[in-house]
């Protein structure tokens, strides 16, 4: 198991928005509202049904968690996609979590462990799980696109257990993060600090000339830059940390161009980057127009 990522020292935060006006400046094309890869909070479906969390479909068993995920590994065919966490609430205990359920049919695979704080409890699933009618968040998990759904009354009641569910698809297999009682944005936070251990390869690779440098500014598809090429240069006016969404600063940035950037940029544009460490470097993960709230 990988050892949970390092805290964001704040004053990289700083100087790292700092070279932002630089780094966005040396990639490819200008960024579109169809293109730009924000995440969305949207309502998904008018009403706000509760599904309850994974059930526990046999005697669950008690054991430290390197136990049980070495259990989960060791039992399910080779290739099948497991998410184990190293980020955690504080509160969970770690030294008794339970395997609820372990099913090692080479069609139907699928396990569910559960991480326990009191009556509180996250459920970390592999199988098919649904998402929760009301409203979400679309973001990306271990490289592919996931959501984070929950429902609409926990925006004004965030008090009363209600299922809150990250879920995603690894080579055709649904995997959630479930909890009743933690906030979306502890299971954000675990979702985004999952041991990257057998993720899915990305879409389009791409490769670095030095670091630092965005990718090949000529070349196929896959190894262009394609958000922030062909900009004037600019002023940096101002950036500041705003907010820690999901585990990650988010840091709000403000500058001047030099002449008209065209489109939708104006002169004097903010957008608010939420970064994180990624194989301990500092990465970008999402540009935004306006901040985003922390899920209830």
């Amino acid at each position: 198991m990988t050892c949970p990522p390092a805290r964001p020292n704040m004053q990289a935060v700083t100087r790292l928005g700092v070279v932002l006006l630089f780094v966005l400046a040396s990639c490819s094309t200008a960024p579109s509202a169809a293109t730009a890869p924000s995440p969305s909070v949207t309502a998904l479906f008018p009403t706000t049904t509760v599904t309850p969390s994974p059930a526990r479909t046999t005697v669950a068993r008690v054991m430290p968690e390197a136990a049980v995920w070495a259990e989960v590994r060791t039992s399910l065919p080779p290739g099948a996609p497991v998410a184990v966490p190293t980020w955690l609430p504080a509160t969970v205990d770690r030294d008794h979590v339970e395997l609820r359920d372990l099913r090692v049919d080479p069609v139907d695979f699928r396990y569910v462990v559960a991480y326990l704080a009191g009556k509180r409890e996250i459920v970390l699933a592999l199988g098919q799980m649904p998402e929760i009618a009301g409203s979400g968040y679309g973001m990306r998990v271990r490289g592919v696109p996931a959501t984070l759904t929950f429902p609409t009354s926990l925006w004004s009641d965030a008090a009363t257990p209600a299922t809150r569910r990250v879920r995603w698809s690894e080579r055709g297999h649904v995997l959630s993060i479930s909890s009743d009682t933690f906030t979306g944005d502890d299971l954000l936070h675990v979702a985004w600090s999952l041991d990257p251990a057998g993720q899915p390869p990305p879409a389009n690779a791409y490769i670095r000339l030095n670091e630092g440098t965005c990718a090949k500014v000529s070349g196929p598809p896959d190894e262009i830059g394609t958000m922030w090429g062909d900009l004037p240069g600019a002023t940096l006016n101002d950036t500041k940390q705003v907010s820690v969404t999901g585990g990650r600063p988010v840091v709000q940035a403000s500058w001047t161009f030099a002449s008209d950037a065209g489109g939708a940029w104006g002169t004097r544009p903010t957008r608010f980057f939420d970064l994180g460490l990624e194989s301990g470097r500092w990465r970008i993960h999402a540009i935004n127009s306006a901040p985003i709230s922390p899920p209830p």
